[in-house]
């Protein structure tokens, strides 16, 4: 676990690379605060430059960049190889020799072995990297299957630039010093409606995110850039009439791949705990660390009223042994955290969540250097409410159903209520499905999950026709089938946009390593392979996950919530005086600011209920300050 970055400097424009590499590595310094590491390669002008977290084999024999034992490979890292063990064995037994005990020389030996394709097809675990193939002359940029690891690319010209943070980018001189430091309108519209910006864009002109399970081959003679998938996730699913598999079968294999996940993520040469919060997913898993970690410390975020989950993560706690931490966080702690989370999130990022993930990691930092989590249940097992609205009226089209929510606002609860469509209400179609649009992918997604400010933008509302649909990286989307088209495109946008982005980076500027069972390579591919109607009781989506801690004896029961923030609160209390002043100073950017100074004075009366939105654009103009 750790960040890089690096340049191709074939027009040798770069005037000075030991500078060039030092600002780089400076800019990730969070990222990786047990050491650093650089290279260059004056004949080919390639720059590698990486920072440590120790997580596997703290020793010097794990430092990068690395070479493999052909010298064939030179490597720069950012993640975890989970089953390296079993790897490890694998290449031993075909005469494959060691030096240190890493996952990093183990991802090393198996490009020599296998290549470096193959070799992703079988690992499981979270990456990003680049890694010089000297035989070949080329370089690769690769990133995981899920997206859990960030990876940026920008080409000027000639000149090509990548790096696991935004900032180590903008540390570059000419030529890349023009391109980085506009902002993206096509990526910025995006974020106001959603609060985050989605890949394959980034906030600057001329940088793109890696998708997840994305390649770049860059060719280091002639600079030709190709892009392709080494995993491309499925689009068809199995169909109910053809799932002849029981309830009992199910249960069984989505605890087994869990299990064998989360027992490999629970592998670390340093402290590791779990984030645990009332939900199913963190749940389960603090379940199953205990049983190869029965002194794992789990840490909950006490938050202010219906959003406090300390008692029912306690009562979990307790019933597995395991000590508890519960985290409350002081008023000048909250503001602190408030003030930092622009330079926390590297881009523009406006879910709400990121504070109580920063708060919860510095508070468990001391203590650990790895947390668990649930992230992924969701989006793999059907969590969200859409996911269960969408369900029940299977076989209505995308635009049938932004009909019938629309249809659904615009009469009275009383009316809605008692209206039934498919399996449900029209008032659940109202407040579940609204505001559907195709995603930057061409995918089924929500529009103002976490963002609505896009009405804000000066030139007027913010329409599908608007945003650009074009993505280098996928052609048109699959035909739609209902409830799974809505999880696949929440798996392939949202979850990396959003809730991946969040833990890693609020982990991240602790100098700790999150990790995620629930994205394990085979709970993926088990949960895809089960049919829909699987995912779905009278309780709502991830049957299989209750179904799976009843059989080890936990309770199922207690709302959705997650890590969650009282934000109408805190705007009015205790950031009021941090989210005025950037809400009412005047900023050189295209926000309406008589309607957001409107809203400001409706929401701060108590007269509307208008936090998304603030917190939206004080997260943007906060952003803008940090890098001017």
């Amino acid at each position: 676990m750790c960040g890089f970055a690096g340049f191709i400097d074939r027009p040798n424009r770069i005037a000075d690379p030991a500078s060039a590499m030092a600002l780089m590595s400076d800019a990730i310094r969070h990222r990786g605060p047990d050491g650093e590491g650089q290279s260059f390669d004056a004949s080919r002008r390639i720059g590698l430059v990486h920072r440590r977290l120790a997580i596997q084999d703290p020793s010097e024999a794990g430092a990068q960049p690395m070479r493999s034992a052909s010298d064939r490979f030179e490597l720069v890292y950012n993640g975890e190889i989970y089953d390296f063990l079993e790897l490890r064995a694998e290449l031993e037994t075909a005469g494959h020799r060691f030096r240190g005990k890493s996952d990093t020389e183990v991802l090393l030996a198996g490009f020599d072995a296998w290549g470096i394709e193959p070799t992703l097809k079988r690992v499981d675990g979270m990456f990003a990297f680049a890694v010089i193939d000297r035989r070949e002359g080329r370089l690769i940029l690769a990133r995981d299957q899920a997206g859990q690891k960030p990876l940026l690319l920008a080409v000027a010209g000639k000149c090509i630039a990548f790096a696991s943070d935004l900032r180590a980018l903008e540390a570059l001189p000419a030529p890349f010093a023009r391109q980085l430091s506009g902002i993206n309108e096509n990526a910025f519209r995006w974020y106001l409606a959603n609060g985050a910006v989605p890949w394959p864009f980034s906030i600057r002109p001329g940088v793109e995110h890696v998708p997840p399970g994305g390649l770049i081959e860059i060719d280091l003679e002639g600079g030709r850039i190709d892009r392709r998938r080494w995993w491309t996730p499925p689009t068809e699913f199995l169909d109910d009439a053809d799932d002849q598999s029981g309830a009992e079968d199910d249960t069984n294999q989505v605890l087994e791949a869990l299990r064998s996940s989360v027992h490999r993520q629970c592998r670390s040469d340093r402290p590791i705990g779990v984030f645990l919060s009332a939900g199913l997913d963190s749940r389960i898993v603090a379940a199953l660390a205990a049983e190869v970690r029965p002194e794992l410390p789990a840490f909950t975020l006490g938050m202010p009223g219906p959003f406090d989950e300390t008692g029912a993560a306690a009562t979990i706690a307790a019933r597995l042994g395991l000590p508890h931490r519960i985290i409350r966080p002081r008023e000048d702690e909250t503001i602190e955290a408030a003030r930092s989370l622009c330079s926390v999130a590297d881009e523009p990022f406006a879910d709400s969540s990121l504070l109580a993930t920063v708060l919860l990691s510095r508070a468990a930092s001391p203590e650990i250097a790895v947390a668990l989590g649930g992230d992924g249940g969701d989006e793999l097992f059907g969590g969200y409410r859409r996911h269960l609205a969408a369900a029940r009226w299977r076989g209505f089209k995308p635009w049938a159903m932004r009909q019938i929510a629309g249809i659904g606002h615009r009469l009275p609860d009383s009316i809605s209520g008692k209206i039934k469509v498919g399996r449900g209400t029209l008032r659940e179609a109202s407040y579940r499905l609204k505001n559907i649009e195709l995603g930057h992918e061409g995918y089924l997604r929500l529009r103002g999950t976490q963002g609505d400010a896009a009405e804000l933008f000066e030139s007027g509302p913010l329409s599908a026709s608007a945003i650009s649909r074009r993505n280098p990286w996928d052609g048109l989307a699959p035909e739609w089938s209902g409830v799974r088209s809505m999880m696949a495109a929440d798996f392939r946008t949202y979850l990396p946009d959003d809730p991946l982005v969040k833990v890693d980076r609020g982990t991240m500027s602790c100098g700790m390593e999150y990790r995620s069972p629930m994205l394990g390579r085979d709970v993926i591919s088990t949960a895809w392979n089960l049919g829909t109607n699987r995912l779905f009781d009278a309780r709502g989506g991830r049957a299989p996950i209750r179904a799976a801690l009843r059989s080890l004896g936990l309770p199922t029961g207690g709302p959705k919530r997650g890590f969650a923030i009282p934000l109408s609160d805190w705007l009015r209390g205790p950031l009021h005086g941090w989210a005025e002043s950037l809400i009412l100073a005047d900023f050189e950017d295209p926000i309406d600011q008589t309607a957001l100074r409107n809203d400001w004075r409706r929401h701060e009366g108590g007269r509307s209920d208008l936090a998304v939105r603030i917190w939206t654009i004080a997260c943007w103009r906060a952003w803008l300050t940090s890098r001017h």
